[in-house]
């Protein structure tokens, strides 16, 4: 028999939470369950499903259907922007002093002619696909829908896109709490930091034609 309920807990990270259908029961349900092609859940949304037996022995909902998504929060990429009063103004400005100092050092290599200036192109290029990255990555994340892998955007920063995504994680206030991700986006800046210093002060250089 198919039932109608609400959501009204999600973990959107497991992937799992509870529907609490029209006579006040709750029914575990878990995202394997979703009808074919129907995106992430969100709290509020009404669902239809039908009961099974889960793993733990308890009624758990199948067959899981968002018949009424619930309404998006009324938010946009300027609030998004916007930095709360409790948000420390030192740890956010780091990020930007990072890029800058990047950037400066970038420009001396190519002033210098100590590296080509498709090497700059290279990291303008990577920064801004790094940055639509973290751009898409926030507003999935807003909207309940499969994010971004942590991979993907770690990858994009290594590969010259470290640049634009400092500045993406300051402007959108994106991935800089979780403390691995930070740790790993760190890691990547310094390492960037130490090769575009040697290049820059001539310590290695790059053969140009």
């Amino acid at each position: 028999m198919t039932r109608s309920g609400e959501l009204v807990q999600w973990n959107n990270k497991g992937g799992y939470g509870f529907v609490r259908d029209q006579a006040g029961n709750d029914f575990y349900v878990h995202i394997s369950k979703l009808v074919d092609g129907q995106l992430r859940p969100r709290i509020g949304d009404q669902l239809t499903f039908s009961i099974a037996t889960g793993r733990n022995g308890r009624p758990a909902a199948i067959n899981v259907a968002v018949s009424q998504a619930a309404p998006l929060p009324n938010r946009t990429m300027r609030d998004i922007k916007r930095s709360p009063s409790s948000l420390s103004s030192y740890k956010v400005g780091l990020r930007t002093a990072a890029a800058t100092v990047m950037t400066l050092l970038i420009l001396l290599a190519i002033a210098t002619e100590r590296v080509p200036v498709w090497f700059g192109g290279s990291y303008a290029l990577m920064g801004a696909a790094s940055a639509l990255l973290y751009r898409f990555d926030k507003l999935y994340a807003l909207s309940g829908r499969w994010r971004v892998s942590e991979t993907n955007l770690h990858v994009v920063d290594f590969c010259f896109g470290i640049i634009g995504g400092l500045a993406a994680q300051e402007v959108y206030r994106h991935k800089t709490v979780k403390p691995r991700f930070v740790a790993a986006t760190w890691t990547i800046a310094l390492v960037h930091v130490i090769g575009l210093a040697a290049l820059a002060l001539g310590w290695v250089s790059i053969a140009l034609p």
